[in-house]
């Protein structure tokens, strides 16, 4: 941390006039996107230091940093305004862009557009809320439809190969006039959808 500190001196005006601040933050308030933060060279803390350009909007790229944690404060050239330059600790990051938004935290990551979403957490990834339940494992769904498509297979071969035991010996047995036919080999690639892959 003392190396942050040294660049951050470096970067004051050679006549003294600070331009940026190294400060520990004490409070965020995501609403209003702004922070409060102390300078560690003690001096005054200062109160509502933007987290973005304009601190009024909901929309663009926001990072929030973890409280108690260093962040860069630069200012305008009259220094009546800070804006938050550099963090060091993140507690969330946010994108909005038009209707689709990202948030990231320790959490997870959850991704939003007009028609579709995804929430990708510790445990698993959900996608338009997860009411359809599970992606399907491609090959074991093929499996178990090939052990079906065998069992059918099974039973039209022995139709097509049974002889019907007559009523009264010596009368005719009629075959079976229209056999059968086997079913087909299911193929992944028939029903796969290669753009949503695990």
């Amino acid at each position: 941390m003392s190396d942050l500190r040294n660049i951050i001196r470096q970067l004051a005006q050679p006549d003294g006039e600070t331009v940026a601040l190294v400060c520990t933050v004490d409070e965020v308030d995501k609403n209003a996107r702004t922070i409060d933060c102390t300078p560690i060279n003690e001096g005054a803390p200062l109160l509502g230091v933007n987290l973005q350009a304009n601190q009024e909007a909901d929309y663009g790229f926001c990072l929030f940093p973890e409280k108690g944690s260093f962040v860069v404060v630069g200012f305008v050239a009259d220094g009546a305004a800070g804006v938050v330059l550099l963090t060091e600790k993140i507690e969330s990051a946010e994108i909005v862009i038009g209707d689709t938004s990202a948030v990231m935290d320790a959490d997870g990551l959850r991704i939003k557009t007009e028609k579709m979403s995804a929430d990708i957490n510790r445990e698993n990834i959900i996608f338009n809320g997860g009411n359809l339940n599970g992606l399907v494992v491609i090959q074991k769904l093929t499996d178990k439809l090939n052990e079906l498509k065998d069992t059918v297979n099974d039973l039209i071969t022995k139709y097509n190969t049974h002889v019907h035991v007559c009523a009264a010996p010596g009368s005719p047995c009629k075959p079976i006039d229209a056999p059968a036919q086997p079913a087909k080999a299911f193929n992944k690639s028939d029903y796969e959808n290669t753009k949503i892959k695990q």
